[in-house]
């Protein structure tokens, strides 16, 4: 326990920390900051009545030398059915943080790290942090407009929810592989944004055990600040049916109203 909980908190504190990680001699240099939050919902009622709740936020910095990025999700969901019995359907939370260098090359090494607990996943938690190497297409006029490839090495550990089915090898630690692929494009006048971000990440020596995860997301400028957003997400776990799910895939769409700072 104690071995966990130190491990939990010294991951929590590379999260924090992960957007001023900048030696003290960059301090005086103006640096650019961009910080996004959006907040959405929904309801469904007939047979089974349905409320989800979503919120979520992105802290990135860059400059000459350094890129960060943090982000935090949380979603909640419930379920009433014709008894009048309210369930809880949805309850997740994600924390992660990308520390890039030299963000105007070509070749860009990276450090990253990941917190993540999920109710319906059957996950009371699970943690990652590894290295790799990012290969980076931008535009010189306008650092949004990017495609981004990257491979990097992650040891994993995740705890089951107390009292799923059975005992997996996802009890112990793992080491995978992770490969992404990302895409963030301005069209329209510049008033629609798109964020196409996939990733593939099997058991270091078994590919038969893997995780696919890919989030795409359509914003539209409605001010300089606001913007309305449609994400849909969707994740697979090869391990995740014998954590006690129902299936192995997980997914959902929202439209959120977001903030760009």
């Amino acid at each position: 326990m104690k071995k966990h909980t130190a491990s939990l908190v010294g991951m929590a504190g590379f999260l924090v920390l992960l957007p001023i990680l900048v030696p003290q001699a960059l301090e005086a240099q103006r640096t650019p900051w961009r910080v996004q939050a959006d907040l959405g919902g929904n309801f469904f009622f007939g047979n089974r009545d349905q409320t989800t709740f979503s919120a979520g936020g992105d802290i990135n910095r860059s400059d000459q030398v350094f890129e960060s990025q943090t982000r935090f999700r949380f979603n909640y969901g419930t379920s009433t059915d014709g008894d009048g019995e309210t369930t809880v359907s949805r309850r997740s939370w994600t924390a992660d943080g990308q520390l890039g260098f030299r963000p105007r090359e070509r070749w860009q090494p990276f450090v990253e790290g990941n917190i993540h607990s999920s109710f319906e996943r059957r996950i009371a938690l699970r943690y990652d942090t590894g290295a790799g190497m990012r290969m980076s297409f931008q535009d010189s006029e306008n650092r949004r407009n990017r495609i981004d490839l990257s491979l990097s090495v992650l040891a994993e550990r995740t705890y089951a929810t107390p009292g799923a089915r059975g005992t997996t090898p996802d009890d112990v630690s793992l080491t995978r592989w992770s490969g992404t692929f990302r895409l963030r494009r301005q069209v329209l006048s510049d008033k629609v944004y798109v964020d196409s971000n996939s990733s593939y990440r099997p058991v270091f020596d078994s590919f038969g055990r893997f995780r696919l995860s890919s989030t795409n997301t359509l914003s539209y400028d409605l001010t300089e600040v606001v913007s309305l957003r449609f994400r849909v997400r969707a994740n697979y776990d090869s391990r995740q049916t014998a954590r006690g799910a129902d299936t192995n895939w997980d997914g959902n769409s929202e439209i959120t109203l977001g903030a760009r700072f």
